[in-house]
């Protein structure tokens, strides 16, 4: 049984401590957070040992073998770095940090520690969600032939993130704490699923056209500070010659379902990556003769729980069963492209 320590009670703490409980391998021992009354509550409903308002003490506990942090963003870099100088492994919620700075400090701090085991959950609707498994399928398979192009897009309205889902987190909408909008929340999930289809292997070579646009909310959250960005779109070309057009908002004056669109000189795909869109890929092909097909596959998503499935890898992570799914150097690589996109960003 690993023994953990759960820092930050947030949202995404209850929604762990659900799977958790679920979990014959992992023990939730320590609940910390500066909201006693968040950790009351939390305490009985989960059966948690102890409480805490410094999270100090779970790195001074021996018995405690990792830690998951919950935070903002902008605490992960000195708690994922004390969490390690205490022995501990780490569970980090996503995006792993606020810059290219605090992130590679974080990789320095990993390397001084070779034993630490560090799971980053950017793999939780990405690598770890089962239509991933099948496109990367059907793209190594070469049934598409060379690929070339990638359209995402996903628009929605009223879907301002710490409050419709969390009324309490309205720090998400303030830069300092939550690191930005739709670019870097979601950003993190978009490149894991689409750089992972195609083994890691394109790097960015050009980022343009970038569009930052705020102001569209209209309606008052209850905070002062509100200075992430609402929507992006952006135009990116990767090392070998793909095109990634990429656009997103969490709050815009139109919908568009969240859907990827993957573009070969001999076929091309269509799907939504999220466990809660449809099921259906579906594969734009043709036949022998050169009749253009249509056929639909779709992926067993009914016994899938994201949340599940990233308590389960971390438990493989600590049981040594596997190896993480997303890497701090891989991390790296898409919060750099994310932060080049702000740095040529036009905002409107």
């Amino acid at each position: 049984m690993h023994k953990i320590g759960i820092i930050g009670a947030g949202m995404i703490a209850e929604k762990h401590l659900k799977s958790i409980k679920k979990s014959a391998k992992i023990e939730a021992k320590w609940l910390a957070d500066i909201d006693t009354g968040k950790l009351i509550k939390l305490k009985k409903e989960f059966a948690i040992e102890k409480i805490t308002e410094d999270y100090h003490n779970i790195l001074n506990d021996e018995e405690v073998t990792a830690v998951l942090i919950c935070t903002p963003p902008n605490l992960h870099k000195e708690m994922f770095i004390a969490s390690l100088e205490a022995g501990k492994h780490v569970f980090l919620e996503k995006p792993a940090a606020l810059n290219m700075k605090e992130l590679d400090e974080m990789i320095l701090a990993q390397q001084s520690y070779p034993r630490s085991i560090v799971c980053d959950c950017s793999a939780r609707h990405s690598r770890l969600q089962p239509k991933f498994t099948e496109v990367k399928k059907i793209i190594d398979s070469g049934l598409l032939g060379d690929i070339y192009y990638i359209h995402h897009n996903s628009v929605g309205r009223n879907g301002r993130p710490g409050i419709e889902y969390h009324p309490e987190a309205k720090w998400f909408l303030n830069k300092a704490i939550a690191g930005g909008g739709p670019l870097f929340d979601w950003g993190v999930y978009d490149l894991s699923f689409h750089l992972g289809v195609l083994g890691d292997k394109p790097a960015l070579r050009e980022v343009k056209d970038v569009m930052l646009k705020s102001g569209l909310d209209n309606f008052d959250p209850g905070k002062m500070v509100y200075d992430v960005e609402e929507m992006f779109t952006a135009n990116l070309t990767l090392s070998n010659g793909i095109r990634y057009f990429w656009e997103r908002a969490n709050h815009a004056n139109m919908e568009s379902p969240n859907e990827t669109r993957i573009y070969g000189t001999r076929g091309g795909l269509k799907f939504g990556f999220c466990s809660w869109d449809a099921p259906e890929i579906i594969i734009y092909d043709y036949e022998a003769e050169g009749k253009p097909r249509k056929t639909t596959q779709t992926v067993t998503l009914e016994n899938h729980s994201d949340d599940d499935a990233l308590i389960n890898h971390f438990e493989d992570l600590l049981d040594g069963k596997a190896k993480p799914a997303m890497p701090l150097t891989l991390v790296r690589k898409h919060l750099d492209i994310i932060w080049k996109c702000y740095q040529k960003a036009e905002k409107i």
